[in-house]
């Protein structure tokens, strides 16, 4: 997996703030073309993400191994997270129960209001808290908000740069699940 520094992460964010005024890490492209922002086919191992939660319990990817997970990176302060975690939220209710995962990366942000966010969203799956931004180099993480759909084995199928929603998703979880595994 391509891993980019903090200085050269700054420049590939300034420059897609300055292409698109709608997201915190850039857009995608309308016709569902695969390009570096929007949805990304991928066959990468799944970094070893882990750690303690928003509300104060652990997590780690491994646990999940067996179902496709959806790893979506968000922060209270990212507009355009706000405008797509209603939709999550809907897509998590919608799997349950069918083998799929989701799991937040609250990334950058103060805990409390993260706390306050998953409360105000009635978001049932759990964040990983990621005050300092430590797992963002290991996703090649390009801004917020980002998704990576993984799946049963730990590889990393699709990534999402920039806002997602359910239709996107469901594309993205369905392939993911009719496909076959890594091995």
């Amino acid at each position: 997996m391509v891993h980019v520094g903090r200085r050269h992460r700054f420049v590939i964010v300034a420059v897609t703030l300055a292409l698109s005024a709608t997201t915190c890490s850039g857009g995608g492209s309308d016709d569902g073309s695969e390009e570096f922002l929007g949805a990304k086919a991928m066959h990468e191992p799944a970094p070893a993400l882990a750690g303690d939660t928003v509300d104060g319990s652990a997590v780690a990817l491994a646990d999940l191994r067996g179902s496709v997970v959806v790893v979506n990176f968000w922060a209270t302060w990212c507009d355009p997270c706000r405008d797509e975690q209603p939709e999550l939220v809907g897509l998590a209710g919608d799997y349950e129960g069918k083998g799929v995962e989701l799991l937040g990366v609250n990334e950058r942000d103060d805990t409390a209001k993260a706390r306050g966010w998953i409360e105000e969203f009635d978001v049932p799956y759990p964040s990983i808290v990621d005050e300092p931004g430590a797992w963002a180099d290991d996703f090649a993480f390009f801004g917020l908000p980002d998704t990576y759909v993984i799946d049963r084995d730990g590889t990393v199928r699709w990534a999402v740069y920039g806002q997602t929603g359910a239709a996107q998703l469901t594309e993205l979880i369905d392939d993911v699940l009719a496909g076959p595994s890594a091995s």
